[in-house]
């Protein structure tokens, strides 16, 4: 069984540095955790995933989210929780917690295994340059927040971890993500 215990967790950005991590945007889907056979919850319950949404992934372990795209959560819910999955359900890894190596490696590693697996995707993701403009960025198509991790954590972490953290809002600078989003949006 795999449930939250054999998962990386996030922990909420705490102000540390996190200049030259790794960022990717966070998805409002559901968490699951590919076995090599069976997608499993959070809760550890396995998803009931019909056998073309699996097609091609591989037998290596495989974190991700069940994602239906920008305000459709209900649509991932649904399919996480009841097996009802549409065309618009994708599984976007990233993670392979089998595979050695620091998360880069192991992301890179985890996008030639699912190569042939048509309804997975690998997670876009970049170095950490401005926390502001990058979540201002994901904001304003109607994303969730950022992801930032560690970029040389030497091996997949179980648990809550301080080397991915999560950022859905720019507290820390006052009106800082507001005004961002004006710029980028050309509303000055």
């Amino acid at each position: 069984m795999v449930n939250e215990d054999s998962m990386t967790l996030l922990t909420d950005y705490g102000g540390q540095d996190i200049s030259d991590w790794c960022a990717s945007e966070k998805f409002h889907g559901c968490r699951a955790y590919w076995d090599g056979k069976d997608l499993w919850t959070r809760g550890g319950n396995i998803i009931k995933a019909p056998a073309w949404f699996k097609e091609g992934l591989p037998l290596q372990h495989l974190d991700g989210e069940m994602f239906a795209g920008y305000g459709r959560f209900q649509e991932a819910r649904i399919a996480t929780q009841y097996g009802k999955f549409t065309e618009h359900i994708r599984y976007v890894v990233f993670d392979a917690p089998q595979i050695a190596g620091d998360w880069e490696s192991r992301v890179a590693a985890a996008a030639m295994l699912i190569s042939g697996a048509p309804r997975a995707e690998i997670i876009r993701h970049w170095r950490m340059q401005d926390v502001m403009v990058s979540l201002s960025e994901i904001k304003l198509r109607g994303g969730e927040g950022l992801v930032v991790r560690h970029p040389m954590v030497a091996h997949y972490e179980t648990g809550r971890s301080r080397n991915v953290v999560r950022i859905k809002s720019w507290p820390y600078l006052p009106g800082a993500e507001r005004a961002a989003t004006s710029i980028l949006s050309g509303r000055e």
